[in-house]
């Protein structure tokens, strides 16, 4: 599961990376690569399970292949929220300033990983 996540995710990581977000933490963006192949699986296989708990016979009979249905609908954006909720959770920097200064759209999805951080 966890390659063929992270495949999914490089796909869409040229478009990432020339997000303005990630210019402006550029020197970040290796250890978030990082932070990906460590925790950023764990994060999709929680957000999984809780889709199946709530009754999504997708998530509870095909984990992997709902979580790639994640990456393909949200495609770098999903990316650029992950990487806002991995900024706010090392303490770079706080969910209010990427949304006042116009780094993400809002804080719903931000707020989802942050959750989902907790629980590891």
């Amino acid at each position: 599961m966890v390659e063929s996540i992270l495949k999914e995710l490089k796909q869409y990581w040229g478009q990432f990376t020339s997000t303005d977000i990630a210019k402006a933490f550029n020197a970040e963006l290796e250890k978030f690569e990082k932070w990906l192949r460590e925790v950023g699986v764990k994060l999709f296989s929680i957000r999984a399970r809780e889709a199946a708990e709530r009754g999504n016979p997708v998530a509870r009979d095909y984990p992997e292949q709902y979580v790639k249905g994640l990456v393909r609908r949200g495609q770098a954006k999903i990316l650029v929220n992950m990487f806002a909720a991995y900024l706010v959770h090392n303490g770079l920097t706080t969910q209010y300033w990427l949304i006042r200064n116009k780094y993400v759209a809002g804080g719903e999805s931000i707020a989802t990983w942050l959750r989902l951080l907790r629980k590891i």
